[in-house]
């Protein structure tokens, strides 16, 4: 039985990927590299969090962790003056979220975003009272693919491994469902394409809202 359905952020429930990429590129510029990332780029230097992305975007360049952390903190900064100018939940995500909790099952957020952006953008985008959970980027708890901040979530509801999906756009997603143990919904219409994520073999994929619906009704038992 389905119980407690657990999501990632970016790529699963809001198109992030225009104001993550204006970030970088920004935080590229104002730093001195000659480098503009497409959005099809863009997708592969996010989810594995911000100082990832960061590193990932430099990668062209020979530099030093001095020089990251300055690009890291002037990320941060833009990001955080464009985090709503594009961001957007995928469509009828909202509508099949709340139709998913008045069946009686419990959704949380768990995101490599940090938290106070997560939770920032979780509630503008879907109110405070629709998840049950929001966790993002804590100190001191690695990031998934690690399974610490998942089993921690899982264990804070109680509920049964057995009971619970897990559901992502990314590799990282589907990595760390597999490390916890849990089964998984490949998200398709996000950052990563099908063929990515089929490697690792998840139970269901989801190539819109509606089909993340017609799973949980489909085993709802």
């Amino acid at each position: 039985m389905i119980k407690l359905m657990i999501f990632d952020f970016d790529g699963t429930l809001c198109e992030t990927l225009h104001d993550l990429q204006d970030s970088i590129n920004e935080a590229l510029k104002i730093n001195g590299y000659d480098r503009v990332y497409t959005y099809e780029e863009a997708k592969y230097l996010v989810g594995s969090g911000t100082r990832v992305l960061v590193t990932r975007a430099l990668k062209p360049f020979t530099h030093t962790l001095e020089d990251e952390e300055r690009v890291f903190k002037t990320f941060s900064e833009r990001y955080a003056l464009n985090q709503f100018n594009n961001t957007k939940p995928y469509p009828h995500i909202a509508e099949v979220l709340n139709e998913i909790k008045n069946m009686g099952i419990k959704i949380a957020v768990l995101s490599n975003k940090v938290e106070k952006n997560t939770k920032a953008i979780t509630y503008k985008m879907f109110g405070e009272n629709l998840f049950d959970e929001v966790v993002g980027q804590r100190v001191d708890v690695p990031l998934k693919p690690d399974p610490t901040s998942l089993n921690n979530l899982i264990n804070e509801f109680g509920i049964a491994k057995e009971d619970v999906l897990y559901l992502g756009d990314s590799d990282v997603d589907m990595m760390v469902a597999g490390n916890a143990g849990i089964k998984k919904v490949a998200i398709t219409y996000g950052f990563r394409p099908k063929e990515t994520l089929e490697k690792y073999q998840p139970e269901f994929f989801a190539s819109s809202a509606e089909e993340i619906l017609t799973i949980v009704k489909n085993n709802r038992n």
